[in-house]
């Protein structure tokens, strides 16, 4: 009886687990630009609404602002490109 019990139970937790990979395209996006910013430290000004080491916001100071090719840097959805979901998806193994 047990074992019939949890037989029942795998295909839900199976779905379950399936379901939660599927994200939208912009929630894509928010990981994308959440990873971009994880990966400057304390002391970096990547975006304009990031906040310094010394609390002041970084504003025109950020690496985002300053034209110098960095393709790493992600502050806003329109940032991120198609591809860059596109790709996103293929290396997370997340589905549509």
């Amino acid at each position: 009886m047990k074992r019939l019990a949890l037989l029942s139970i795998l295909p839900l937790l199976w779905a379950s687990a399936a379901s939660a990979q599927r994200y939208a395209d912009d929630e894509i996006r928010q990981m994308i630009i959440r990873d971009s910013l994880a990966g400057f430290g304390s002391r970096d000004c990547p975006c304009p609404y990031s906040y310094g080491w010394n609390g002041q916001q970084c504003a025109d100071k950020a690496l985002y602002n300053q034209r110098t090719g960095r393709r790493d840097i992600f502050c806003y959805p329109n940032d991120v490109s198609w591809q860059d979901v596109v790709e996103y998806r293929r290396i997370h193994d997340y589905r549509r």
